[in-house]
């Protein structure tokens, strides 16, 4: 679901209207308060986030609910929107984690592109296998085992250990015994 942020009603129906059309499940809210519980309770994929919801301009009211988001929920992706945008709020949104930064108007055709472009990378993150220690661990011992032509003295070298200690992890991994 995409969470949609923003105190102008007409830009929220506008979101949701291009979302919904796109195929989108979405949400939208036009606090702060409204937006934290969201992210709290509901299964967020995505966040727009507009920067000014009430009649400042200067941007740090969405800088600091992308604080807040980013606490309770990481690795959601943000994209912040803003009729006010210039150089430095785009930077410093981007430095403290947005993923894309969008002024008002915007347009449809791109602001989806960006969005897709957003969850796509959140899933290929989320896709990706993360190697155990021990197998990072048993092939570090077998590269290291490789490049010294099976010879323990200089694999152990390698790695920083004993030989008793490259016995072991050649056992407990149970690398073929011909390096022995």
């Amino acid at each position: 679901m995409i969470l949609i942020v923003d105190d102008d009603k007409a830009v929220r129906m506008s979101l949701e209207l291009m979302l919904t059309r796109a195929s989108f499940e979405c949400h939208a809210v036009s606090t702060e308060k409204d937006a934290l519980d969201a992210v709290r309770t509901q299964n967020i994929e995505l966040i727009i986030l507009d920067m000014n919801l009430s009649l400042t301009t200067t941007g740090r009211e969405g800088m600091e609910m992308l604080r807040k988001i980013h606490i309770l929920v990481p690795d959601v992706p943000v994209i912040l929107i803003t009729a006010w945008g210039t150089i430095p709020l785009a930077v410093d949104g981007m430095n403290h984690g947005a993923v894309d930064f969008v002024t008002k108007p915007w347009n449809n055709t791109d602001l989806l592109a960006k969005i897709r472009k957003a969850l796509a990378y959140v899933r290929q993150l989320k896709d990706r296998k993360v190697p155990t220690l021990e197998e990072v661990e048993r092939r570090a011992v077998v590269e290291a085992l490789d490049r010294c032509n099976g010879n323990l003295s200089s694999a152990a070298q390698l790695l920083g250990i004993t030989r008793q200690a490259l016995y072991r992890r050649i056992e407990k991994f149970n690398i073929p015994t011909d390096y022995r």
